[in-house]
């Protein structure tokens, strides 16, 4: 395994990752029962083996895959997971070398991260002894989720594939992402704990995942970068044609300070970083849930470009606050064209309603063969580029007179799917306040049918803009 390198770009290769077949957990802890060989073992669709010292037998794991050493295992051996004291972590790369292992994740802290000279100097060791033979993710990470293959570190993690990458340095981080994918509908092709980044650094998973088929979007949690790198991050993003959406860690004096202990990253000068991100059309965002959520827009629709913004409310009230939002983000929210007005006026039939921006459907909403016509309707006009609905929760809950529930939904969820036809963004509000226990399944099949739903305007608004100004650069 080798480092590829050229004039302008010096990357390791990692290409081999889509193709593991085999996982030792080494350092299997009967104190934690197991915790990181179960977490490996409930999805990964290879062959996996336990390797500890003195441990004969393990309640539910084949007896035969037990091994004191990674070397008595008979298989070549693709990915090792590394969980043990970091006094015994160099012997251990020893034997990984050894084994022709591809791939390792150092779980254990207390090299670099630890901010100690002794802690430096353990890690620059750690990099020796693998000879640039191994690759290595960490130390002080977590690795590589992987769910179209199941190379899992945690319980219940997604086992459905997807098309959102995810680096992170923070392991954390990365939990709560991939818990969250299942909420938000999102689903990660990998995502990579990078740790301390002594072997495999950001500049070196970004590559893979610019280059992998598997990918199509991808999302940073970044809080510095090894001196020297910044000219090959230049090279690989200037024919980078996916969508990358980062997350700065260590913007302010505090947060820097907390990077450093935090993995030993220096995050450097934030002005820097913001050009940086706007010379190479770099989506930057403010939270993890900002990251996530602008990841599901672009997974929904793509990127697209936004000016003017149509809004279907079931309150009058609250469709004048969400005009207020989005004119305060730099969007329009303009009178439709005569003629769709004209066409709408023909569709309302209960007084106090409007043809006009924002449109205020009120108990109208029941007549669902209409809503799903006017919506059709909106979007059709040329100097809409989107719409943003208002749907209650307590609205899902039907009134008597709909007979058959099934096809009212039908007919909602057809409603909302317009957005893909049009090729415009349709995104649904559903106040957090305001959901019935009955909404989770009407959540569910709206996540389905790529429809971006929020609880709160504030989570995706701002987010628009940026969306709207990577695609006009990418144009």
């Amino acid at each position: 395994m080798e480092t590829v390198e050229n004039k302008d770009i010096d990357l390791k290769d990692v290409s081999f990752i889509n193709n593991i077949r085999s996982i030792a957990v080494i350092g299997a802890s009967k104190k934690r029962d197991y915790f990181f060989l179960r977490n490996h073992q409930y999805m990964f669709k290879g062959n996996i083996y336990a390797v500890h010292p003195s441990a004969e037998e393990i309640p539910n794991f084949p007896k035969e895959n037990i091994y004191t050493s990674i070397l008595d295992i008979p298989e070549a051996i693709d990915f090792a997971f590394i969980a043990i004291p970091a006094n015994k972590v160099l012997e251990v790369m020893d034997e990984c070398v050894e084994k022709g292992v591809k791939l390792v994740t150092v779980f254990t802290s207390e090299f670099s991260d630890a901010g100690t000279e002794k802690g430096v100097e353990l890690e620059k060791e750690l990099l020796k002894r693998a000879q640039n033979k191994v690759r290595f993710l960490g130390p002080n990470g977590l690795g590589l989720f992987y769910p179209k293959i199941g190379v899992a570190w945690r319980p219940g993690f997604p086992s459905d594939r997807g098309n959102v990458g995810f680096i992170a340095q923070s392991g954390g981080i990365c939990n709560i992402a991939i818990y969250s994918s299942l909420e938000l509908g999102i689903h990660f092709s990998k995502v990579f704990s990078f740790g301390n980044g002594a072997d495999l650094d950001f500049v070196d998973l970004l590559s893979f995942l610019i280059h992998d088929p598997e990918t199509e979007i991808i999302l940073c949690y970044l809080e510095g970068i090894k001196e020297g790198r910044i000219d090959t991050l230049k090279a690989i993003l200037k024919n980078n044609t996916k969508p990358i959406i980062v997350l700065k860690g260590g913007k302010s004096e505090s947060g820097a300070v907390a990077a450093k202990t935090h993995t030993a990253s220096i995050s450097g000068n934030n002005k820097i970083w913001k050009n940086f991100f706007l010379q190479y059309n770099i989506i930057e965002v403010d939270s993890l849930e900002q990251l996530l959520h602008t990841a599901r827009l672009i997974d929904c629709y793509g990127s697209f470009k936004l000016r003017n913004l149509a809004l279907i409310s079931i309150s009058g009230g609250y469709g004048v606050v969400l005009a207020d939002l989005i004119e305060k983000v730099g969007l329009g929210v303009p009178p439709f064209s005569p003629e769709i007005q004209r066409e709408i006026s023909k569709k309302f039939f209960m007084a106090g309603t409007s043809p006009n921006n924002p449109l205020d459907f009120a108990a109208q909403f029941f007549a669902i063969k209409i809503v799903k016509e006017v919506i059709d309707i909106v979007l059709s006009d040329k100097i809409i580029d989107g719409l943003v609905m208002d749907l209650p929760g307590f609205y899902l809950t039907l009134p008597p007179r709909i007979k058959d529930s099934k096809k009212f939904f039908n007919t909602v969820f057809e409603s909302l799917a317009l957005g893909h036809k049009h090729s415009k963004p349709l995104i649904l509000i559903t106040q957090h306040l305001t959901r019935p226990k009955a909404v989770s399944k009407f959540l569910t099949k709206v996540k389905e049918k790529k429809i971006p739903i929020f609880g709160d305007p504030q989570e995706f608004l701002a987010l628009l803009p940026k969306i709207s100004e990577y695609y006009k650069k990418k144009s």
